[in-house]
């Protein structure tokens, strides 16, 4: 029978691909934003910074944003490391798109169940080898999962083509020749599995767009009928189970972070579910997959192992991106 041996939550922000040098250039797209999410409401930069004043514009400085970036790189090194040292058969990497692929429409869940994943340019260094790479998906699996959620009161979507990545595209100005996949899987493919993942499927979660959100209480309940059908699963191999993205972003929230973390240490799910979905917006939504994981790890006894928890800020007024790298080894 199948065993779930690893569970993982990583960012995938593109700062962990900057220099240092070059984290104060994303503040642009900040103060041009008309909707950043803090708290359960949308502000303007003007008006967080009214609310926040400039009370992280100490972290601003060169020097502070090379040792946290060290920090991030030394992170990501030991996550990979604690990945390795688990030798794992099979991964289930749970993430979503951010209108990369669905630009037009959002399913709430969806499983791939295709056989190929591409990943290569014109995606950015951070997420991508510098050419054209194919990795094998695990279509017996994804089939195997859609008709067990189904039969457990899931109604998903069967994805079982990857459309064109449009984002590409639009934002890039260029078009590859094959469907590069969305960054929240690429980066772990590129980062922690050193582009050599194994047979995996890709569950993708609507975390960003209203009003098909999957709320934090059904990720929780996806991670309960997740440890159930892969427990089931009769062939003898080792799982893992990622979730890629999160915490707090695009305003950094360092006290509702802390809070997560505790949270996800004590396998806290009432605490979890009990905070209003209007905290779990934009970037921040990601958090709501670390839940699923959690929920599966759980049977294992495994308790978390936190490697480094990193707020980096790129405005006065504290947005950025809370970087929280976590793992569960049953048999650490």
């Amino acid at each position: 029978m199948a065993k779930i041996v690893f569970g993982m939550a990583v960012p995938h922000s593109g700062m962990l691909g900057q220099k240092p040098e070059d984290w104060l250039n994303n503040a642009e797209r900040d103060f041009k934003n008309p909707e950043l999410w803090f708290r359960n409401r949308t502000w303007t930069y003007p008006e967080l910074e009214a609310h926040r004043g400039k009370a992280f514009e100490q972290y601003l400085t060169i020097e502070e944003r090379t040792a946290r970036a060290k920090r991030c790189r030394a992170a990501l090194d030991e996550m990979a490391a604690a990945y390795r040292r688990a030798k794992v058969d099979v991964a289930i990497i749970l993430g979503k798109d951010q209108q990369e692929i669905f630009p037009h429409f959002s399913p709430s869940i969806a499983i791939y169940s295709g056989e190929e994943v591409h990943n290569g340019p014109p995606q950015r260094s951070v997420y991508a080898p510098d050419h054209h790479v194919v990795h094998k998906a695990h279509p017996k699996l994804a089939s195997y999962l859609l008709e067990t959620f189904q039969a457990r009161g899931f109604d998903l979507t069967d994805l079982f083509a990857w459309p064109e990545n449009v984002w590409m595209e639009r934002q890039m100005k260029q078009k590859a020749d094959y469907p590069v996949v969305p960054h929240a899987y690429s980066f772990v493919y590129h980062q922690i599995m050193g582009d050599e993942p194994p047979p995996h499927v890709p569950v993708l979660m609507n975390l960003f767009y209203p009003p098909t959100q999957p709320s934090m209480a059904r990720c929780i309940e996806f991670g309960d009928v997740l440890r159930d059908a892969i427990e089931a699963w009769p062939e003898d191999v080792r799982v893992a189970v990622i979730a890629s993205g999160g915490l707090s972003h695009f305003v950094n929230d360092e006290e509702f972070d802390q809070d997560i973390l505790k949270k996800l240490a004590s396998y806290d799910y009432e605490g979890l579910s009990a905070i209003p979905n209007g905290w779990f917006q934009s970037g921040t939504s990601e958090i709501k997959i670390y839940g699923t994981v959690m929920k599966a790890l759980q049977h294992t006894g495994a308790e978390m192992t936190l490697v480094d928890y990193v707020p980096c800020w790129r405005t006065a007024a504290g947005t950025g991106e809370g970087m929280g790298f976590m793992y569960w080894d049953p048999e650490r």
